[in-house]
């Protein structure tokens, strides 16, 4: 920090220089990340309630009645419009407090997840003591129910289901998880994360989606995160449960803050009011026909690529996309060389040890799924390390040197 300030249009103007480039790059390029583009009005709204904070809901009563508001319409579209939740910070704090929930509702350790699951849930286990029992997959990447079965015992605080995992967006079997869940009287959390907010919309367009929600009377809680396909800006992660007896074992009061008596269940105490105004404004804003057809481009842009992919020689699709997040894989490199190349032609793609994942947003279009099919050929072809033009693209200067192998 110097001394002496400098002036603000001065330090605005260094501001947009040094982000412009992240900023050209996350909405073209990076089809690895699962956070949208956010609407400027979006950002409008998180402007009108930044100052607010709703851990402090005896000043901010009007922030507290959105966040109710919010989190009555989430319930809602989860098959549950008395849920009880919060506006928090991400997908990862909402599963850190779900695994809170569960080892103190239970007052036991153990949680059996998928292999699939995020990493947050790992997190969890770290943070608060508890033993990570991982569950295999089936052959089409869904957890192995039957192997949960077995593997829960009087020691088992809860079990774990995913809609829309992580690597390939694929939705477990939350039917048998909750009837497993209800037969062995065990804590069932479902992270949906992404799905949460694209799998209801899908059924309403006509795809066959499986149950996962609260509808699913084994389920007791679920994370739904608006900063990925309901288009807020971050941080808006939320944490629903069925209802207030959940809740309770994890709920603590802090007595000084205004109003006195506010009693909370995230990590956090203070919370953006931010978050939740530009939630509320969104789903305000675009009501469910808006959200159904923007799940709908992006299942178009998901279709057009997938069918690409198909008719590749050279590339593999790892299976028919669920929802907007697409999984592909070179037949003749590695998964690194292949990474690697679609990097060097200035594509950001997630890596897993068997694929390449690609998210489609909304900010996404179809030129780019285009140029997109042309590069994975093109990088799926890179058996050894030369320049594009080897492969008959004309590229010239400081281009063809960012674009090779």
């Amino acid at each position: 920090m110097m001394e002496r300030g400098e002036s603000p249009q001065r330090v605005l103007e260094e501001l947009v220089r040094r982000v412009k480039a992240d900023v050209e790059r996350f909405s073209f390029r990076a089809l690895g990340s699962m956070c949208p583009k956010p609407p400027m009005i979006a950002k409008i709204a998180y402007f009108i309630g930044m100052d607010g904070n709703a851990g402090d809901r005896g000043v901010w009563k009007s922030i507290a009645e959105l966040e109710e508001e919010v989190i009555e319409d989430l319930g809602s579209l989860l098959s549950n419009p008395h849920a009880v939740g919060a506006i928090v910070s991400c997908g990862t704090e909402a599963n850190i407090i779900a695994l809170w929930a569960a080892r103190n509702y239970t007052g036991k350790r153990e949680v059996i997840v998928p292999a699939s699951c995020h990493v947050s849930f790992y997190k969890a286990a770290d943070l608060l003591g508890l033993k990570i029992i991982k569950a295999p997959l089936r052959s089409d990447y869904t957890v192995d129910v039957d192997y949960v079965k077995r593997k829960i015992t009087d020691k088992t605080a809860a079990i774990v289901g995913i809609a829309g995992t992580t690597a390939l967006g694929v939705v477990d079997s939350i039917t048998e998880l909750s009837e497993i869940a209800l037969e062995k009287d065990v804590y069932l959390h479902v992270d949906a994360a992404f799905g949460g907010m694209v799998l209801p919309f899908l059924r309403n367009l006509g795809y066959k989606v499986p149950d996962f929600d609260f509808k699913l009377e084994g389920v007791c809680s679920i994370t739904v995160d608006p900063h990925k396909m309901g288009l807020a800006p971050i941080p808006a992660g939320g944490i629903l449960f069925r209802d207030q007896d959940m809740i309770e074992p994890i709920t603590h009061e802090t007595t000084y803050l205004a109003g006195g008596g506010v009693k909370s269940f995230t990590i956090t105490g203070s919370r953006p009011g931010g978050s939740i105004t530009a939630v509320w404004a969104l789903m305000k804003i675009l009501g469910r026909e808006g959200y159904r057809e923007i799940v709908r481009k992006c299942m178009n842009l998901t279709e057009r690529l997938a069918q690409g992919i198909e008719k590749d020689e050279n590339l593999e699709l790892m299976v028919k996309p669920v929802m907007n997040i697409v999984g592909v894989k070179p037949k003749s490199i590695s998964i690194k060389r292949f990474s690697k190349a679609m990097r060097r032609l200035g594509w950001m793609l997630s890596e897993f040890p068997t694929h390449l994942r690609i998210v489609l947003m909304p900010h996404h279009t179809d030129d780019l799924i285009e140029e997109l099919l042309l590069d994975l050929r093109k990088a799926a072809m890179c058996k050894v390390k030369t320049s594009f033009n080897s492969l008959g693209v004309e590229v010239k200067g400081d281009e063809a040197s960012r674009r090779s192998c």
